[in-house]
């Protein structure tokens, strides 16, 4: 397994010190960038300048967004395991399709 790396990032104008994985690196600073990019969008477009007002909003709406990418992928299985029975079936009964 590889080594570990400590990392500085920058968040909501807060220094973070961090450990993680070779593999993780990009993504967490991506992860960063992102939340950054979000805060001074919502200072542009809401009244308040109080960054944990910001920090909320970008919570919820990364947790809906998780939500419905879980819903999605639940359903794309479902959906793969339909075509699947319904093959099987049509097979073991003799069943053609147009």
């Amino acid at each position: 397994m590889a080594e570990p790396l400590n990392i500085n990032l920058m968040i909501a104008g807060r220094p973070y010190k961090l450990k993680v994985t070779p593999d993780e690196e990009g993504y967490v600073r991506q992860a960063a960038k992102e939340i950054n990019d979000k805060i001074a969008e919502y200072q542009k477009t809401l009244l308040t300048r109080d960054r944990q007002d910001f920090l909320s909003m970008i919570a919820l709406q990364s947790g809906a967004e998780a939500l419905q990418n879980k819903n999605k992928a639940t359903n794309a299985n479902i959906d793969a395991k339909l075509d699947e029975l319904e093959a099987l079936l049509d097979r073991h009964l003799g069943l053609t399709l147009f």
